[in-house]
């Protein structure tokens, strides 16, 4: 779908409307491209994640309606446009924080993917977030994982994730 360039004394135009959403419907995610390359990374709070490449939301018409974007069999926790592979940070509700690469998660070509086990969740914990990290990465080396899926390691002196430049 094209937007208009407009200035900014406009007001734009109402996105439900100019994608035609259906009752109840809200946009997640948005990814500005202007080429079909990268990947979407979806990360549940299973703990599970899907690398999909941009490809597989490619349409001829870019006018079709996306269906089946990604998994419903798990909630949404965050969602990561990548040009590349890098380092991304996740943490957990009991505490633990896992540093990986996303080279480490093979792409998917399904959109709908149920992905793949990064964190190893302990008992009614579930993965609260997902970060990329360009800074501190000496810092946080110690929560690195050379294989997944992995458990992470206590992060109690990370404190909150806003507090954390990432």
């Amino acid at each position: 779908c094209d937007f208009d360039d407009t200035k900014t004394s406009v007001m734009g135009d109402y996105i439900p409307s100019k994608l035609g959403f259906d009752e109840g419907e809200s946009a997640i995610f948005m990814a500005v491209v202007e080429k079909y390359s990268g990947y979407m990374v979806f990360f549940f709070e299973n703990g599970k994640a899907a690398k999909v490449p941009l490809k597989a939301y490619e349409t001829k018409t870019n006018r079709k309606k996306l269906a089946n974007a990604y998994s419903s069999k798990s909630p949404l926790v965050r969602i990561l446009y990548i040009s590349e592979d890098c380092e991304i940070l996740l943490r957990s509700s009991k505490g633990n924080a896992l540093l990986f690469n996303t080279a480490m998660i093979l792409p998917k070509s399904t959109r709908d993917s149920q992905g793949v086990q990064v964190i190893t969740l302990r008992a009614k914990a579930v993965l609260e977030s997902a970060e990329i990290v360009t800074d501190n990465l000496s810092e946080l080396e110690k929560y690195r994982s050379k294989n997944i899926p992995a458990a992470g390691k206590p992060a109690k002196e990370l404190g909150d994730s806003n507090q954390l430049k990432l």
